[in-house]
């Protein structure tokens, strides 16, 4: 694991959702609670003390756990610890649609973390997972939900780059290839292939303002090649990556945004 400083938090542009991530800390928490969060973690490295209800519980590696608002609890560890901890506004559980939002933006949160801290893809994916599946803070899944494909829905969402067989995924289902890949359409509205690209191209946009080369954002969402990147990426996009590039804007909270050097699209 990378040395990075002991703390590190990243908040969701809308304020519903932060990732703190703390690596190789010896802090630990004293008895507290989060009067307006709802909390899941995982231990990516060590163990923890998790302490609720005055009882200890011990977390390793790969574990995961839920904090409810309001719920009091302290952590410590044994020796040095990695933690992955999600924290959500819990406002915004009132309503399906505003968790289908805090949904989309937690997916980019995990993203952001895992290219920026270098942490692994399987517990970020777990961390997900979890949050899908904690149904006492979630509305009762509607008859369409079909838990095995909202999770590899997610997945597409996070990794897209990564190598998704329909014929292994359909095997992982217990359904037929071609039961499975309309089911899928049915509930998503697009079929695991168009589901996949898309997402490649939407993580492709990130990258173009990061890299100069076209080639190497390319190989990095799981291209072959990079015409046929190109040719994806106009479909999709209407715009070339190169001329992509040109018109896109970098937007930070608390800074201004800055114009790629080039011709400003808007004004022709």
């Amino acid at each position: 694991m990378p040395k990075v400083k002991s703390i590190r938090y990243l908040a969701a542009g809308d304020g519903n959702a932060e990732l703190i991530f703390c690596n190789n800390s010896t802090i630990a928490y004293p008895l507290h609670n989060h009067t307006s969060v709802f909390t899941i973690g995982i231990v990516l490295e060590g163990d923890i003390i998790l302490n609720t209800h005055h009882t200890d519980q011990v977390y390793g590696k790969g574990q995961t756990f839920i904090i409810p608002p309001y719920a009091p609890h302290s952590i410590k560890g044994n020796d040095a610890y990695s933690l992955l901890s999600l924290c959500i506004r819990k406002s915004v559980f009132n309503s399906s649609d505003d968790i289908e939002k805090v949904i989309i933006s937690v997916t980019n949160l995990l993203a952001e973390a895992v290219d920026s801290y270098k942490i692994n893809q399987e517990p970020a994916l777990k961390l997900l997972t979890c949050l899908h599946y904690s149904n006492v803070f979630f509305p009762a899944a509607t008859a369409n939900n079909d838990p095995y494909i909202d999770t590899l829905k997610r997945q597409l969402e996070l990794f897209p780059e990564n190598k998704f067989s329909v014929e292994a995924m359909a095997d992982v289902a217990l359904k037929s290839k071609y039961y499975f890949i309309r089911r899928f359409k049915e509930i998503v509205g697009l079929t695991p292939h168009q589901f996949q690209i898309q997402n490649r191209i939407r993580k492709a946009q990130r990258l173009l303002c990061e890299t100069d080369t076209i080639t190497e954002v390319a190989l990095s969402t799981g291209f072959c090649d990079q015409s046929h990147f190109i040719k994806q990426f106009e479909k999709l996009v209407g715009l070339t990556p190169s001329t992509y590039k040109l018109s896109a804007g970098i937007f930070k909270p608390g800074v201004k945004s800055q114009q790629s050097a080039g011709i400003n699209l808007a004004k022709i």
